[in-house]
């Protein structure tokens, strides 16, 4: 089965993400944001790992998810998909910061310019990008791809003017359409990023702050404590000490929101070049053994997560019933399957960490002593965790998985041979990769969820990802924020809407 999709046109309401919010002669008030991860880049095709909101205030896509989960157009007025071919129609009337036009030249050398880079997994599939006209571009994919639109809500759909992506310092100096432009000036390296009204907005009345701070503070006691003395209005917490005072602490709130992220082990050497145990799949399923996630969810992640044996969790049309509980903690079989191996007297590895992630690394690796598996934790720089998971730097590393993206990254991300996070560039099995395709021919949810049950059931026997829990997406908000209806949060991620956002402070 084909993708196919009648093209579809949308209502000129449709641009604006969030409910239709009163209209204010001029901006006002200045919106704080927490964020966890460190600034390494502002260029958007460049950009992994966490850290988007950096990005959000300056960059509109293709398109956006509203908040309810459904796509809406930003950039594009509407597309046509099938096969492997997709047209986009763009909006017209639109200008960069820079006061350049957005056009069907600047749309596609965008577009080309992810695919040339090769940073972004979600465009692996798309081949190039071809102007049709004026305010309409060609996307060629190399296979089908039911996911390409949602790939460009994200970074892959962020548009960057021409004579920015010519900009050598793109990395602090971001040119795009959105509400808001970057002040280096009023901003400090490593401490806060600042953003005031763009005068080349096409719509003001969306643009309802006169300044935005996005607040780097990847220590989660410190963002507790920005958040407890109004220093900050929001902020992003991962399942931690941090975020359980939250919930208990007067004039600030923990927000639960859908989506969430699945915490996992992924064994990069699993061919055993650096670490021979680890090309043994007794060995890495004795690894999943040995994990008592009950236990690491309410000591280590304090009751705020659920166990996991596989990426998606329960509710979602791609959570497999049959593989809930899959490795529940059995240590006398994680011990057989060593012995079984051949490693009963274990062996040594070590894996990259950042601050965030250290308390879980150190409960694995004493859920691994138990099976005389030695992990060390080397401590890598903040926001460079994925960028060095992708290196043969290390024969495993520790990262999340997305419960909002497509099923098609478990192949482009970990399976392929040229997967973001295979960097021993091992084939992966046949089988697996039939059924990766045979996904990427449908797009009917129905139709694709039993296939990726059976690739995911193959995983699970192949165990060189580790999955230990899930959590949901979890905000620190004051009162104020929770009761301000102007704010408003992008589905399965850890982002705000800034568009259209209103305080009063």
């Amino acid at each position: 089965m084909s993708i196919s999709m009648k093209s579809w046109v949308f209502a000129a309401i449709a641009a604006t993400l969030i409910a239709v919010q009163p209209v204010f002669a001029e901006p006002s008030g200045t919106f704080r944001h927490g964020e966890q991860a460190k600034l390494i880049t502002m260029d958007p095709h460049q950009h992994t790992g966490g850290g988007a909101s950096y990005l959000r205030p300056v960059y509109e896509t293709l398109f956006d998810r509203d908040p309810e989960g459904a796509i809406v157009p930003v950039l594009a007025e509407s597309y046509e998909a099938g096969g492997t071919e997709m047209t986009i129609q763009l909006k017209q009337g639109v200008k960069f910061s820079d006061g350049s036009d957005f056009n069907a030249e600047v749309a596609a050398a965008n577009i080309n310019r992810v695919i040339e880079l090769g940073v972004n997994a979600s465009m692996k599939l798309a081949d190039k990008a071809e102007v049709i006209g004026d305010h309409a571009i060609r996307i060629t994919l190399k296979t089908p791809d039911p996911s390409i639109v949602d790939a460009l809500t994200g970074p892959a759909g962020m548009m960057v003017s021409m004579a920015g992506m010519q900009d050598s310092a793109l990395d602090r100096n971001p040119v795009g359409t959105g509400p808001y432009v970057y002040s280096a000036q009023e901003s400090r390296e490593g401490e806060v990023r600042v953003y005031l009204p763009s005068d080349t907005f096409r719509n003001p009345e969306e643009q309802g702050l006169e300044r935005v701070e996005i607040l780097e503070i990847p220590d989660n006691t410190a963002r507790l404590n920005a958040l407890k003395t109004g220093q900050i209005d929001l902020a992003i917490f991962l399942s931690s000490p941090q975020a359980a005072i939250v919930d208990k602490s007067p004039g600030i709130q923990l927000l639960r929101l859908p989506g969430g992220t699945t915490y996992h082990l992924s064994i990069l050497d699993r061919e055993g070049t650096q670490v021979p145990a680890f090309a043994d799949p007794r060995v890495r399923m004795a690894m999943n053994y040995a994990i008592n996630r009950e236990a690491f969810s309410k000591a280590v992640e304090f009751g705020l997560s659920v166990p996991a044996s596989q990426p998606y969790t329960d509710g979602l049309w791609l959570h497999d019933p049959a593989l809930a509980g899959r490795y529940s903690y059995d240590l006398e079989k994680a011990k057989s399957l060593m012995t079984e191996a051949g490693y009963q007297d274990g062996f040594e590895f070590t894996i990259p960490s950042i601050p965030i992630f250290a308390s879980r690394l150190e409960a694995v690796a004493g859920f691994f002593k138990e099976i005389n598996i030695t992990m060390n934790i080397q401590t890598v720089e903040p926001g460079t965790l994925a960028r060095r998971s992708r290196t043969t730097d290390f024969p495993a590393t520790n990262l999340v998985w997305n419960n909002g993206i497509d099923p098609k990254f478990m192949t482009t991300y970990y399976v392929a041979e040229d997967a973001v996070f295979n960097p021993f560039k091992i084939t992966p099995d046949p089988e697996l990769m039939a059924l990766s395709d045979k996904g990427l021919s449908m797009s009917d949810e129905a139709d694709r969820a039993p296939v990726y049950f059976e690739m995911f059931e193959k995983l699970a026997e192949e165990s060189y990802l580790i999955f230990i829990t899930t959590t949901p997406i979890l905000f620190g908000a004051s009162d104020a924020v929770v009761n301000n209806e102007t704010v408003q949060y992008r589905p399965g991620t850890d982002t705000p809407y800034f568009r259209g956002l209103r305080v009063d402070n």
